[in-house]
Parts: C-alpha cells; structure tokens; sequence
C-alpha cells in the first residue's frame, strides 16, 4: 500500500479516543483524582449518569456552585464547569460520552497475541465483511467507486484506497457496518495493507470484539511496525481495560509516528491526564489545538488544562479601554448626524449591569474589524491566484483557432480551479475567524470576576431602591428586615442573570465556535476573473475585425461583407423572452434577456444552435450583434431590423450587415 494512501487512511481512525481509569495518580498541584462515586458530583439532573447535559446544566447556571476546582486556579467558576468536558472525557472508559458506575468496574486485561496466520486473518475479516453487507445498501460496491471517472482503470493501489475512502466515510458517519466492509474489502483486495487491517481491528474493538480485534491489530504490526493507526488502536483497548501504561506506550508511539496529527495528540493527553501528568497532557493538547484549529474541543481542553500563569496570561479588564472605544463610536456616530438620544451612553454614565452586557458588544465589533482586514488579504490572496490560473489561457492574439481551442479547453479548468481555490480561501477565513472568536470568548471569559462585581452592585443598588421606596410604610423592624433580604435576594437573582450569565453563556458559546466558510468581500486587487474571461466567447471572434490576419483566410475564415440579403420575419416579444421566425430560410430564434441575450436557433436542415448576442430595440428598430455556433461553425454578424405590429405580435425584416465566420473542428 502506498504511504499517502496509509497516511490518510489514518486520518478517519483517529476518532474521539476515550480513556477512562480504573485508578488515578495525582501529581501535586493537579486536580482532584476521579474516584468511583466522584461522578455522581456531577450529576446535576439526578438522571443517573454524568453526561453533556449536565455540564450544560453547569454552565447555564453561570458555572455557579461548583464544589471542585478542576482547573487549579484556585477558584471555582465557569472555567471549572468548562473543565468537565475533559473530565467527562476522562471518566468515560466505555466511550459512550456517558460515565456511570459501569465505567469503573473491574474488567480483565488484555494482551497483545502472536500475529496469526493468514488464514485467520482472512477468515475474520470474511466474517466483518460478510456480517456488514445485510446491513448496507445492495449496490454499495458501485457507490463506493461512484466518485471514479466513468472508463478510468484503476491500479491495485487506487482501488484500495477507494475502499478505503468509504472505511473512512462510515466511520465518520458512525456506521460500523459501512466501515467495516470499506475495510475489509480494502485488505481482501491487498492484504499487505496495515492500514486496512488496523483499520478494521479498531472498528471490531469499537463493537467489544476485544479479542478479534487484537489479533489483527497483532498481524497488522507484523506488516508494518511502524503504523501510527495500529499504535492508536492498540493504546485505545488498552485504555478502555484500564491498562494505563500500555495504553500509553502505545499513544506515544502513535505520535512518534505521524507527529502532524491531531487526534493522536489528544489521545497522548488523555492518558497523561488520566496518569496525573498535567503539565505533559497540557502540551498535547496545545499540539492538538494547532494543529486541528477548527475543532472547538481540542482547544478546550488545551483551555481548562491550562497552568496558572502560562503564557497567553489573560488578559485583566480596563475600564478605561471601552470607554475609549464607546467615546470614540460616539465620535463617529455625531458625526454621521446623530442625536445624543440615538448614541450608545457613555460609560460612566451606566449603571454596574449596563457596562457589563455592552462589553460582549464592543469586543464584537473590535474583533469583527480585525476579522474584516484578515478576510479582505484572503481575497486580494486569492484574486492572485486565480488570475494566474486563468493566465495560462489567455488569448495570445495571434491566431484566432489557436486562441479558441485555448478558451475552450481552459473553461473546465478555470471553473473547476477557481471554484476550488475559492472554497479552500473561504475555509481558510473560517478557520481564522473561529480561531478569533475562541479568542474573543476566552478574553470575555476573563472578565467573568468583574461580571460578578457588577451584579453584586447591581443587586445592591435595585435592592435600596426598592427599600426606600418602603420607609413610609408602617412596618415593625423586624418585618422590615426580612423585606430587606427578600428584595435584595430577588434583585441579586436578576443581576445573576443579566450582568453576569449572559456574558458567562456568551463567552462559552465563542470558546467552543466551530470553524465554517466564510464569505470574502470583493477583492481590492485588479485582476482577471472568471467571468472576464467566461466573455471571451464574445471578445475572441470579434477581434478578427480589430487584428489583421487574426482569422484564418478561405472557407474556413473568410472575414467578408455580405451583400445584404433582406430577410423577413415574424416575432413574438414576451418582455424577456423572444421568439422569432425567418420566412425566408425558416429558421426560429429562442432567446432569453434584456440587453444581453442568450438563446438557441433552429432549422429543418441543420437542428439546433447556440447564439450569444447583445443589442438595442427602440421602437420597431434593432441593432445587434450575435456570435453563433451551428454546423461546427462559429459566425459572427451584426444585424439592423425593423417591425412593426401591436401587442405582442409584430412582422418586419432584417438585415446583415457584417458577418464572418471560423471553423471549430
């Protein structure tokens, strides 16, 4: 099997490897160790197992009443909430994303066998093949090789790697069957393939077949020590029995192996967290988080594992710095005409709650310019590029065959090129622009202690509204007391909730942004585009008028002035759509546009054709000029015409002025 067909084979492998323990070493200073009833904590809707719904539930409430500091800062808040991602991660040894007490009951362990022989091997991956196929759609084997070009043979290699591919596509799609059988048919069509067999093994290991799959994890290693799937594979089982220094043994050789892969990178840090080796798992999670920057999780973890202090230190609130910024939009604002009713208040003029809920806004608007010069150089970046493409062809203006042949065999590739490099640039921007706004979020997540402050004072200044507005009500002291508590309770439940949560579930929701295409405004470079030169089709035949000798001479690009045959017509004018009949060749005309037409003609003698035309109508009057395709023929003719009729319907004549014509093929 090829390298790169192995390398990308192992890129779908890599899915989520959970690693859960049985026990737990601390080192000093790291976070408290999972016991077996520790995740009961966590279980916050009392439903009977730790999941994501109750870290959502931890976090709607503003990380609030956390008990552990799991992130060792030496406080517990949203950060701590954010942390039991990681922690879930950890404790769940059955990577079902749930963690109950299955997850910490004792499990026999396992070993890596003797590679068996081939029969075993086939006989297995027979069995995986032949078990996924009820399973999955009668013509698999042709959706599989869909993607192919009809009439291209493939190589021993290449038809690998297309079951391969649909390995991959069921993994991604969860569906083992499908995985399974991309697999397996992989290794049936070359059974040297590690790639394909390590590949299968984990999908046996995913299913609980431990055993099976560690026999071909065994022949796998045998075929290619060196495989980094093998490695992960094998550390996952390992992981799952809560062999923790195997498991670890071989997620270091996995990252030995192919160092430029997230995943493995994640899987390392889980066991070196799970073994109470922070510091290490912390800078496999960096390495994740770089190298996978459109995956919010990698960088989440990298975020909540994170040393107090380590560099990018967070950075501390400055009032000062937004009510720069807010007196500066002011500026601009009066500027533009505004009156001081429509302007944002200035900062110091606002209540506790009221900085708090606009800092989410400025820091908005702040990254959004940042965001907008980074989207602008992809697109000048990318106008480059494409402009290039189109470059290699563009009329020489030279000969007009020559020229044509050119445009015409470059139109699949500028299309396809440009459209191409388009979508990489746009995923690109998305990827910086998440890669922003996780920044942004964690800067917001900062501030979170200011947050709280603001809703403290908040509380206490709606709080004593309140109260004065009872001190002419004949109250006893005592039950003017408990009125107290009572309205600043309930004013601190509503500071909660306006000037400290809703930053908090904000500044969550820009740290786990994932990364999509994002549009790129209109390039500031002056460059060739595709539709300039999709209007080739019009400007290449009409240089034969401007360049001489540009079209060939004789039958086959005889540039002439006709005699001007008048020619009569009859035409139906729907607005946009026009159909016109030549009574004296009986040819029919269909076009469609305003201006700029695109339509097809028609004879008895010939079938049908192509025009392209632009021109004016004024009042019974016509000037065009049209570029048609018929019989192989590429004809240029200028036309002038007149009708006259009511309605719709109208009958006239026409004539050519101009007209000349190449040969296509």
């Amino acid at each position: 099997m090829c390298t790169n067909c192995r390398h990308i084979a192992a890129l779908l492998l890599v899915q989520a490897i959970c690693a859960a323990s049985l026990s737990y070493a601390s080192e000093p200073g790291s976070a408290h160790a999972p016991g077996t009833k520790q995740w009961r904590q966590y279980d916050i809707n009392q439903d009977g197992q730790f999941d994501r719904s109750d870290i959502d539930g931890f976090i709607d409430r503003g990380g609030l009443n956390i008990e552990t500091d799991l992130n060792g800062d030496d406080r517990k808040d949203v950060e701590d909430a954010l942390a039991l991602f990681l922690e879930l991660s950890v404790m769940d040894r059955s990577c079902d994303r749930i963690v109950n007490d299955e997850d910490f009951e004792p499990v026999d362990p396992v070993s890596v066998p003797e590679a068996p022989g081939i029969s075993t091997v086939r006989k297995i991956v027979e069995e995986c093949v032949m078990h996924a196929i009820p399973n999955l759609p009668p013509d698999i084997e042709q959706q599989a090789f869909r993607s192919v070009p009809q009439g291209k043979i493939l190589s021993f290699d290449e038809r690998v790697f297309v079951y391969q591919l649909a390995g991959m596509s069921g993994l991604a799609q969860q569906n083992l069957d499908a995985a399974s059988w991309g697999y397996g048919r992989a290794f049936q069509t070359n059974e040297r393939s590690a790639g394909s067999i390590g590949s299968l093994a984990f999908c046996l290991a995913v299913s609980d077949r431990d055993a099976e799959a560690l026999l071909l994890l065994a022949y796998a290693r045998s075929l290619f020590r060196e495989s980094a799937p093998t490695a992960t594979s094998l550390g996952w089982v390992f992981a799952r029995h809560g062999q923790n220094e195997e498991a670890l043994k071989y997620f270091r050789e996995a990252v030995f192996y192919t160092p430029g892969i997230a995943q493995y990178h994640m899987n390392l840090g889980i066991i070196l967290l799970r073994m109470g080796m922070k510091r290490e798992a912390f800078e496999e999670f960096r390495e994740a988080s770089e190298l996978d920057p459109a995956d919010a999780k990698k960088l989440l973890f990298w975020y909540t594992t994170k040393p107090p202090h380590e560099p990018p230190v967070k950075k501390s609130l400055d009032p000062e710095e937004f009510k720069q910024q807010i007196e500066i939009e002011r500026k601009e604002l009066q500027e533009e005409g505004f009156t001081e009713d429509e302007m944002v208040t200035p900062w110091d003029q606002m209540s506790p709650c009221e900085q708090a809920r606009t800092i989410p806004e400025l820091l908005e608007r702040r990254y959004d310019e940042q965001m907008q010069n980074i989207a602008q150089s992809y697109s000048d970046a990318l106008s480059k590029r494409v402009e290039g493409v189109i470059m290699d062809f563009w009329p020489r203006w030279k000969n007009m065959p020559e020229d044509w042949n050119r445009y015409i065999s470059g139109i699949p590739v500028v299309m396809r090129t440009s459209t191409r490099l388009t979508f990489n640039s746009m995923m690109e921007a998305g990827h910086r622009r998440a890669s922003l706004t996780r920044q942004m979020g964690s800067e917001l997540l900062g501030y979170s202690s200011f947050f709280m402050e603001c809703a403290l004072q908040q509380a206490r200044i709606s709080a004593n509204e309140q109260i004065n507005s009872w001190r002419d009500m004949p109250l006893t002291a005592e039950s003017m007391a408990e009125l107290r508590a009572e309205a600043y309770q309930e004013a601190l439940e509503e500071a909660i909730n306006y000037c400290y949560k809703s930053q908090v579930d904000q500044a969550y929701r820009w740290l786990t942004a994932e990364a999509s295409p994002y549009g790129l405004p209109k390039s500031n470079i002056d460059a060739i585009d595709p539709q300039d030169f999709l209007l080739l089709f019009m400007v290449i035949p009409l240089e034969c008028f401007n360049i001489k000798d540009y079209c060939p001479d004789g039958e086959g690009g005889d540039t002439r002035k006709p005699e001007f045959p008048v020619e009569h017509t009859v035409s139906l004018d729907l607005f946009i759509v026009s159909i016109e009949w030549n009574t004296d060749n009986n040819e029919w005309e269909f076009n469609i546009g305003a201006g700029i037409e695109v339509g097809v003609t028609w004879k008895p003698e010939t079938g049908f054709g192509f025009q392209l035309g632009a021109g004016v109508d004024f009042m019974g009057m016509e000037e065009a000029v049209y570029v048609r395709i018929d019989e192989g023929k590429l004809t240029i003719e200028t036309e002038e015409g007149f009708g006259v009729g009511t309605g719709f319907l109208s009958a006239g004549f026409e004539v050519t002025t101009i007209q000349a014509t190449a040969e296509l093929y």
